[in-house]
């Protein structure tokens, strides 16, 4: 007590005469010059600590030498500075933020506090990430989120202090539409100054994307498209979410503007990457520089799902006869089969009707046209390219519509009014299956491989064209035999309608979707008329009764009847299965879509994968990436490709085994590992279900609750 008495004094004296070598040590109250500084790094040094106890660290400041047990006692409670504050990167460079631990002392001072352990919620986030022992955040610049930002402080013998703060970081991206000019000083000076006036007969109106339209996280960059304006205007479009604003100038340029703005990749990036299960707002605003306002269109409203879709997409070129493949993630389109083989009677190379294995090694066609040899090209061959490319078996068999075991070993094919098995390697027909026969078509087999839906009943001649048939199913009872067919939807419960046709099962093989409308078809040219056919996308319980009720996808077909050719793809990924299809409707305007033009394009939609009776469970689609608007496009074929692994390129991180996708030195996006090990959240990608939470199975590479 007596050293302790002496100290104390001493200390209390050396207070109140400032020197050089101790400027700061003065008690609160004292009258001694120069007051306790609040900048000092203290951790925790106070007002009672001997001089003996700090030493010089070079810059004038004090800094603690041993925080032993009479130091950090005397810390009774702390807080973080800046609270709450916004950090904000532009243009995609990279900023930081400090954050300082302050500690209150017993008297009521407060002091800078060192050695102090710091965190930031979420860990493995990229928008950036903070120093565990600097308190410094450094944002990556590619997208925004909210943080939990901790301060942890270990006193000795004591319970450890702990304080919080939130940070905001935001994006904020600006470019210009290639082929306009950027606005100059003075029209943005004048466009951000002007009012914003709601006025309707003024605005633009945006086309697309589509209102409440859901995507998934890795769809590649939309191209916004609207009407409306005049020569000479300008424009500014804006994609925002609470963290991220992305904005794009458009000059009006004449009788070549296109009424749109492809966005910006990176923008774009960040949108996918930012505040998870929050609507993106998308905005056109028109410059009125007669009036000096800015007229902004009506909000269009679009939700990312917690979802990835990959793989590579299959799908006919009807205009030129050939099969397209498009990269799920990039858009990137090319020709399947290059040199199929010549027709040997006019040398023709059409190729329709395809069917690709659920591994995506496999194409199975109809070559040349109706009722012509079938050929399967294996996809992964080095010689796919040769001219011609080679075919697993001579062309000969001939059908129309087939569908692969999920083993890919082999085919249900249609040719007529009849379905047949056939071997994948040799195109031999595989007697005894007890398939049927007579009035069927448009097979389809189960992901599981224990069922094989189809059209019954029809009444055409061929499986291509008819004005009835009923949805049916015969369940696979040995490798290559198959039970009698049980009906599970009435197409005539409808007399208007009473086609159903293209059946497609759902990943998890319980629900099967079906195109419901008046024909197989969804049009037919009749010299230069094209005759459209109504019908629109449904579903039902593969497992249901003849009597049930289909679910009609209402949402996905616009209301209307113009949505042909449903293809699940392989997904059950952020709550939904995700459908395409192909439908006439217009996508975007008539500059840079398909407005008034009636072409098919292909859409796809995300449905409910725990629909409920009586619900739609689809969502309003969005237009699938990279297609030719020139041309028809239909019957998409998706297959998949497992998640990413470290060190493989990536555009977002759900693509990502590890769940993070970040830029590396060379600039190329890739997968890493995570800063701090977690479980992965619903939603998330992984590998195995022991990285997913508990109570989530990690199903299609996503971490979710269990199917069923």
């Amino acid at each position: 007590m007596t050293t302790r008495l002496v100290l104390t004094s001493l200390l209390a004296l050396a207070a109140c005469s400032p020197s050089e070598n101790n400027p700061v040590l003065c008690p609160e109250g004292a009258t001694c010059g120069t007051p306790m500084d609040a900048g000092n790094d203290l951790g925790a040094v106070d007002v009672r600590t001997s001089p003996a106890d700090v030493t010089d660290v070079g810059d004038g400041s004090l800094a603690p030498r041993d925080t032993g047990p009479v130091v950090s006692r005397e810390v009774v409670s702390m807080t973080i500075e800046p609270a709450s504050p916004t950090l904000t990167t532009r243009y995609g460079i990279a900023a930081t933020q400090d954050f300082t631990a302050v500690g209150i002392l017993r008297d009521g001072s407060r002091v800078n506090l060192a050695n102090v352990v710091w965190a930031a919620t979420p860990t493995d986030s990229p928008a950036g990430a903070l120093g565990a022992e600097s308190g410094r955040f450094t944002a990556t610049g590619t997208s925004g989120a909210s943080f939990a930002v901790t301060a942890t402080f270990t006193r000795a013998g004591m319970a450890p202090l702990t304080a919080s703060a939130r940070l905001d970081v935001r994006v904020e991206r600006e470019s210009t539409a290639m082929g306009t000019t950027a606005p100059t000083p003075m029209e943005s000076m004048r466009f951000w100054a002007a009012p914003r006036v709601s006025d309707a007969s003024r605005a633009v109106r945006v086309l697309y994307p589509l209102e409440q339209a859901v995507m998934p996280a890795n769809v590649p960059a939309p191209d916004v498209q609207w009407e409306g304006g005049a020569e000479g205007e300008l424009m500014l479009v804006r994609l925002t979410k609470p963290h991220v604003e992305v904005r794009g100038w458009v000059r009006h340029t004449g009788a070549e503007f296109r009424y749109g703005w492809p966005v910006d990749g990176d923008g774009w990036r960040a949108l996918l990457e930012s505040d998870a299960d929050v609507p993106l707002t998308v905005v056109v605003d028109r410059f009125d520089s007669a009036r000096n306002e800015v007229v902004p269109s009506a909000p269009v409203t679009v939700r990312i799902a917690r979802a990835t879709l990959s793989g590579t997409i299959y799908y006919w070129d009807l205009s030129e006869g050939r099969i397209m493949k498009l990269d799920a993630i990039t858009g990137a389109r090319s020709l399947t089969v290059p040199n199929p083989p010549r027709n040997p009677a006019d040398g023709s190379r059409c190729v329709a009707c395809h069917t690709i294995s659920r591994d995506g090694r496999y194409m199975s066609t109809e070559l040349w046209g109706g009722d012509q040899p079938s050929a399967i090209f294996d996809l992964s061959a080095s010689t796919i390219t040769a001219d011609p490319a080679p075919t697993l078996f001579t062309p000969g068999p001939r059908y129309l519509f087939s569908t692969f075991s999920p083993d890919g070993r082999y085919l249900v094919a249609n040719r007529g009014n009849q379905l047949r098995l056939i071997a994948r390697d040799t195109g031999v027909t595989i007697d005894g299956s007890n398939l049927p026969d007579s009035r069927a078509a448009h097979p389809d087999w189960s992901p599981d491989g224990a069922h094989v839906a189809y059209v019954a009943n029809t009444n055409g001649t061929w499986g291509v064209d008819f004005s009835a048939g009923d949805l049916a199913v015969v369940d696979r009872v040995s490798e290559t035999l198959f039970g009698a067919p049980r009906i599970i939807h009435r197409g005539a419960s409808t007399p208007e309608r009473p086609a159903d046709a293209h059946p497609s099962f759902a990943p998890d093989s319980r629900w099967v979707a079906f195109q419901h409308g008046t024909n197989s078809r969804g049009a037919r040219a009749e010299g230069s008329t094209t005759i459209g056919y109504p019908g629109r996308l449904e579903m039902v319980a593969a497992d249901g009764a003849e009597t049930q009720s289909a679910i009609v996808l209402q949402r996905a077909s616009g209301g209307g009847f113009d949505s042909y050719w449903p293809n699940f793809s392989p997904f059950n990924s952020g709550g939904y299965f995700w459908l395409a299809f192909y439908s006439r409707r217009d996508y975007g305007n008539a500059q840079a879509g398909t407005r008034g033009t009636g072409r098919r394009q292909i859409w796809v939609t995300a449905v409910s994968n725990r629909p409920t009776a009586g619900e739609d469970p689809s969502s309003v689609p969005y237009w699938l990436p990279g297609q030719e608007t020139r041309v028809d496009n239909m019957s998409a074929q998706w297959a998949p490709v497992a998640c990413r692994t470290n060190g493989e390129t990536c555009s977002v991180s759900a693509e990502c085994c590890s769940g993070v996708c970040q830029r590396g030195t060379d600039g190329t996006f890739r997968c890493a590992t995570p800063t701090m090990t977690e479980c992965r959240r619903a939603g998330r990608t992984c590998s195995t279900s022991d990285e997913c939470c508990t109570g989530l199975t990690c199903f299609a590479n996503v971490c979710g609750l269990p199917p069923g």
